[in-house]
């Protein structure tokens, strides 16, 4: 693949390059506890997991409808207030290698973590030099998406943890940015499971794959 048609890539953040389900499962228990809900184990929180309407996921978990505000105020204070969470241990090196490979204007993440607690995560693991490449999806991450694929007319690929991440990619299609393609990552930190992710990835295999794990990155640059 020559330099022309070498494409550009996002990352998502949370559970694609930073350990994110271990903090908020953690969380979220402490305030199920706390509201004497039982505790939710990890299948079934990832089963449930969604970042597009927080009361329908923590009504999905069983929460009653008079403490679901409770429960999204007391986790976005508490998790708040807890140290960031820990990057993937691989993902330094394939954020290197994709620096090397593209070059550091060929690569962008995608996230809804306020700009502050990406900027101590980045200093805190030696990627402060990507902070301009950081963008918050204040419209939405298919809006953001769209305006990026359709910057150049080379293939933007968007690697995700959630089944939504997929859906954002189908919408900046339908909108049409087409160049955009989606990976869908199954390591053991993703938010979603990965039957859901393969299964989202089985009925759009025009534009989505399965990314098994963060260091089988090359295949996108190599095919």
């Amino acid at each position: 693949m020559n330099t022309k048609t070498k494409p550009r890539i996002a990352f998502d953040l949370d559970g694609t390059l930073y350990d994110t389900l271990t903090e908020c499962l953690k969380v979220d228990n402490e305030i199920r506890q706390g509201l004497g809900y039982p505790q939710i184990s990890k299948e079934v929180y990832v089963s449930k997991f969604q970042s597009t309407d927080w009361k329908k996921f923590y009504r999905d978990l069983g929460i009653k409808e008079n403490d679901i505000d409770i429960v999204i105020s007391q986790f976005i204070k508490k998790f708040g207030q807890r140290n960031p969470p820990l990057i993937i241990p691989e993902a330094k090196q394939v954020i290197d290698r994709v620096e090397q490979n593209l070059g550091v204007e060929n690569l962008y993440i995608l996230t809804n973590e306020p700009f502050n607690r990406v900027q101590t995560r980045f200093e805190r693991d030696g990627l402060v030099h990507l902070l301009p490449n950081v963008r918050s999806p204040f419209e939405g991450k298919s809006k953001e998406l769209y305006d990026l694929a359709t910057q150049k007319d080379k293939p933007f690929i968007y690697i995700g943890d959630l089944v939504s991440d997929g859906e954002s990619c189908m919408e900046a299609r339908n909108k049409g940015a087409r160049n955009i393609l989606f990976y869908g990552i199954v390591h053991p930190y993703a938010m979603n499971s990965p039957r859901a992710i393969k299964a989202f990835v089985s009925k759009n295999s025009d534009f989505a794959k399965v990314l098994n794990r963060l260091e089988d990155i090359d295949v996108i640059w190599n095919q």
